[in-house]
């Protein structure tokens, strides 16, 4: 049975995520609470015990220029991996929810690898397209991450580093610079690491108002804060999520002031520890580009994230269900006249 989540399922919702091995963050209740300009519908599958046997998240998503609307699930369903019977269950329900409100698809990008037979060979005999990562790829999470199993003592995982890495934390160790957890007081400070960095590398840094919500809405059981210092400036800081026994580095800024301490690196070496220490073995460093995804390479971001081991996990990418075959059709087509017109007149 599959049932629409309200306020009073909030609690056996969360107990179920955070304890089922597929579980992520973008799945949580909470998250839906930090993305609140977004409307969100959420689905429960309960056994004949009542029991939680999967979850699904999904946002409602505009088509800018049209009147259409599709559901974006990121990162779900979440459910056990072999059980089609709940996986269909959801996806059933979440076909009805789309038809009420007038969604002509629904898109997932499911925390599944490209040989995860189970699942492909589901979506592949209900009919929905795999792999159309050309359109859109903009709302989709990274194509490829590195994770890394911390369940590790500190010699262990230290050794599990590339040398390159293992010379690099102790150099940062021996400077004397020091990792401690911040509070919801210091996002200003590491806000302005982060724009530091963004001017450096040539990307758009989020607003201060961005991770206070982020980490109201979370809480601070969830995002975790790591400020590097020296001599006690601030010169390096990074946001770690937690859900369940997972964590994943989401944001780091730093300057270039005392650089020669390699901050960086004592950063990822104190999250990953504070991650096992926590009761979140596996470490998700997010997202690569150029290994394993459609993306082009950045290759210093690839280099220093291999330092540290893990494993290359490669994802299916974008699985979408079409509901409404000639919406779909009117969408493809708006969206590459509107590319054509962009390359023609110069606009971005």
């Amino acid at each position: 049975m599959v049932r629409r989540v309200t306020d009073k399922d909030r609690l056996i919702y969360t107990e179920f995520l955070k304890k089922n091995e597929n579980c992520h963050f973008m799945q949580s209740l909470a998250w839906a609470d930090f993305k609140k300009t977004q409307k969100h519908y959420a689905l429960m599958s309960l056994d004949e015990c009542g029991n939680v046997c999967g979850v699904m998240l999904m946002f409602e998503q505009k088509v800018r220029r049209t009147n259409k609307m599709h559901l974006y699930c990121p990162r779900g369903p979440v459910c056990d991996r072999n059980d089609t019977a709940v996986l269909s269950e959801l996806l059933a329900e979440a076909g009805k929810l789309a038809k009420e409100i007038g969604a002509y698809k629904l898109t997932l990008d499911p925390d599944i690898t490209e040989d995860d037979a189970v699942w492909l060979e589901f979506f592949k005999n209900i009919g929905a397209r795999i792999g159309d990562n050309a359109r859109d790829n903009a709302i989709l999470q990274p194509f490829a991450v590195y994770r890394i199993n911390v369940d590790k003592s500190d010699d262990e995982l230290m050794a599990s580093y590339h040398s390159k890495a293992r010379y690099s934390v102790r150099v940062s160790i021996k400077s004397g610079a020091t990792c401690r957890l911040g509070t919801r007081e210091d996002i200003p400070t590491f806000r302005a690491l982060l724009a530091e960095t963004a001017k450096r590398d040539g990307f758009t840094a989020r607003g201060d108002e961005y991770f206070y919500d982020m980490y109201d809405a979370l809480g601070d059981d969830a995002v975790k804060l790591f400020m590097i210092e020296y001599e006690g400036e601030p010169i390096a800081a990074s946001v770690l999520v937690r859900c369940g026994k997972k964590t994943w580095h989401m944001y780091a800024g730093s300057n270039d002031k005392y650089k020669e301490t390699l901050p960086n690196f004592l950063m990822q070496w104190e999250m990953m520890r504070w991650s096992r220490d926590n009761g979140a073995p596996l470490y998700d460093m997010r997202g690569i580009a150029g290994e394993g995804d459609k993306l082009s390479p950045i290759e210093g971001l690839v280099r220093f994230k291999k330092r540290f081991g893990g494993d290359l996990v490669s994802f299916v990418g974008r699985i979408d269900i079409v509901y409404d075959r000639i919406a779909d059709a009117y969408v493809n087509t708006a969206k590459s006249v509107a590319a054509l017109l962009r390359r023609l007149t110069g606009r971005k």
